[in-house]
C-alpha cells in the first residue's frame, strides 16, 4: 500500500528513474503570434546559404531570441557520401566565429533524395 501511495506522489520522471528507465521530457511554448526572424538567424542563414548551397535550410533561435542557442537544419548535395560527423564539421567550420559567441548549436544534416536518371 505504501509504495503505491508514494508512486502517486512522485512525478512521472521520478517514477521512470525508479524503474530504471530514463525519458527525456520536452516542454513546448505556444507562440502568441507570428515569429519574426532574428538578426542572428538571418546571419547564420546567409552564411550557410553561401557556403553550402543547400537545397533546404532552416535556422531557429532556440534561446527565445537572445542568440545563445540555435537549431540548424541543412540539406545539401555536398553532404552526399560524407559521414554525419564530417557533415556537422563542415557546418561548424563555416560558423566557427559565431560558435564562440553561442552557448550551443544543434545541427541536423541530411542529403537530398537521389534523382533517377
Amino acid at each position: 500500500m505504501l509504495p503505491r501511495l508514494l508512486s502517486r506522489m512522485q512525478s512521472p520522471l521520478q517514477q521512470s528513474k525508479a524503474a530504471g528507465v530514463f525519458r527525456f521530457m520536452t516542454v513546448r511554448r505556444v507562440s502568441d503570434g507570428p515569429r519574426t526572424v532574428t538578426d542572428g538567424e538571418k546571419h547564420i542563414y546567409d552564411k550557410l546559404l553561401q557556403g553550402l548551397s543547400p537545397t533546404k535550410l532552416a535556422v531557429t533561435d532556440a534561446s527565445g531570441g537572445c542568440g545563445s542557442m540555435y537549431v540548424v537544419e541543412v540539406e545539401a548535395e555536398c553532404f552526399r557520401n560524407v559521414s554525419r560527423v564530417k557533415q556537422t564539421m563542415m557546418v561548424n567550420r563555416l560558423l566557427k566565429d559565431e560558435l564562440k559567441e553561442m552557448h550551443g548549436m544543434r545541427v541536423l544534416c541530411s542529403v537530398p533524395p537521389a534523382t533517377k536518371p
